[in-house]
């Protein structure tokens, strides 16, 4: 859950946040767990369960942390407090086992001595079988003319997500596209870093494309249907601290849609061969990949087929398999110690 009033467009404040993260870690039966999988983003509320628990005395399983996010920065940045930042902290200190979701996280932090460890990269968010049907707003900004293909974006705006650079990259097309940017916040310029109320209602025109925002969240049908209906994903992003790796990219790459990203963090080893993989900043370079998908160009169809050939890793089964592999050596190692 990440604590934002969307009403007021504001951050909780500290009790809040408390409160609903303490409502969270009560309701969980540490009596009932052999092992607690502990997944949380840099805003959500659920990085301070294991802190909470600590701070209550309560005795606990072992803990394995799934880091999505390199630097946690609810308790820094949005809702200063110096105190619960530091709790937070050395509760992913005290994990019992690390899964890292790229290996460029695994080369770039050090966990606990002795402590196991392994990648896992995200795997898609869309059930299978889940059919593509999307809200009346979404369904509005995929219907293109002939000849306008879609290439999309979603997820939540963060500091990592350079929606400026999207934006003058568009302005450098020469093949006409549409780019929709779905998900929560966009609408927001403190939060997407640029001004984007003007395409939050319908299209309008940058350069030789169009770009549309649809402001909320999108549930699985939602995704399904903004996946279906693209030729690329496109994923700007820029180098911050808080960035780990991308999880929506694998819900493009499981329906074998090719990618064009940004080399930062572990995009060039979630994309493969499977896309363009084009320098941080550099508008020029995204409008050229931009422009390759967008024309139709011969090679296009190959990174659809080389995607095809990528999907069975980010299936829930692969990642599944590879999570399970560090959460036996934590319990094997658990048990060691208590014997």
């Amino acid at each position: 859950m990440i604590p934002y009033d969307q009403d007021h467009q504001r951050f909780w404040t500290v009790d809040q946040v408390v409160a609903a993260a303490s409502t969270l870690a009560n309701d969980i039966d540490l009596d009932t767990c052999d092992l607690v999988s502990w997944h949380f983003d840099n805003l959500e509320i659920d990085q301070l369960v294991p802190a909470l628990w600590a701070r209550a005395g309560r005795a606990r399983p072992p803990i394995v942390h799934h880091l999505h996010t390199l630097a946690v920065t609810l308790f820094r940045d949005h809702v200063p407090a110096p105190q619960w930042d530091n709790r937070v902290q050395q509760a992913i200190n005290q994990a019992n086992g690390n899964v890292y979701f790229g290996q460029y996280a695994r080369d770039g932090v050090t966990g606990a001595a002795g402590v196991p460890a392994g990648v896992a990269w995200l795997p898609t968010t869309i059930p299978p079988d889940t059919p593509p049907v999307a809200r009346p707003t979404l369904a509005a900004a995929l219907e293109t003319p002939p000849g306008r293909p879609v290439i999309s974006l979603y997820g939540y705006a963060a500091p990592w997500k350079d929606a400026a650079l999207l934006h003058a990259a568009l302005t450098r097309m020469r093949a006409p596209a549409r780019i929709v940017l779905a998900g929560d916040f966009w609408n927001d310029p403190a939060q997407a870093g640029i001004d984007l109320r003007a395409f939050s209602t319908s299209p309008a025109q940058v350069g030789h494309s169009e770009l549309v925002v649809v402001p909320g969240y999108l549930g699985a049908t939602d995704r399904a249907a903004l996946v279906c209906a693209s030729v690329a994903g496109v994923f700007p992003y820029r180098p911050h601290p808080s960035f780990q790796g991308s999880g929506a990219i694998a819900d493009y790459l499981a329906h074998g849609v090719p990618m064009i990203a940004t080399n930062i963090a572990n995009m060039a080893e979630l994309v493969g061969d499977a896309g363009h993989i084009v320098p941080a900043g550099d508008p020029q370079a995204l409008a050229d990949a931009l422009d390759t998908v967008a024309s139709g160009h011969p090679a296009t169809t190959a990174l659809a087929q080389r995607a095809a050939a990528r999907a069975g890793r980010f299936t829930a089964q692969a990642h599944a398999a590879r999570c399970l592999t560090v959460y036996q050596q934590v319990l094997d190692q658990h048990r060691r110690n208590i014997t």
